[in-house]
């Protein structure tokens, strides 16, 4: 996955933070392949697709609220029946502080970026640590 460039600026923008490509899966494919896939690449979160259109998304979030928790693991799961929709997103020419923002009020840890209405990148709460974590960033 790709990270783009840091700037210094304070204003920085979403795009400069995102993780990009976006990793997915088909809104029919079965929990447990998702949830291994999540596991082989160190992710939290996977877009989901119905044919090219993103419709949703599985975090970690959904796998133990919705699957462990109602102890549906034997139940074999498609990703459609557990995952959150509709997918929230955000430009990538927005302040990375208005990403907080969103993703605080929505409360929410993973949001699809786009640019151009088209999904390009995903942002995370790890994300944004990176930018609250780095004093050189902030002007305050």
């Amino acid at each position: 996955m790709r990270k783009r460039k840091v700037a210094s600026n304070p204003n920085e923008e979403i795009g400069d933070y995102m993780v990009s490509p976006v990793l997915s899966v088909s809104s029919d494919t079965p929990v447990q392949e998702a949830a291994q896939l999540m596991e082989s690449k160190h992710i939290g979160s996977l877009l989901v697709k119905e044919g090219e259109t993103f419709v949703g998304i599985i975090t970690e979030t959904d796998l133990t609220r919705k699957i462990v928790a109602q102890g549906l693991q034997d139940k074999n799961p498609k990703v459609s029946e557990i995952m959150t929709a509709p997918l929230q997103t955000i430009d990538c020419h927005e302040p990375i502080v208005d990403a907080n923002q969103l993703m605080a009020n929505k409360r929410i840890r993973h949001i699809a970026v786009t640019d151009n209405d088209a999904v390009v990148g995903m942002l995370s709460v790890k994300d944004l640590i990176h930018y609250y974590a780095n004093p050189r960033m902030r002007s305050w």
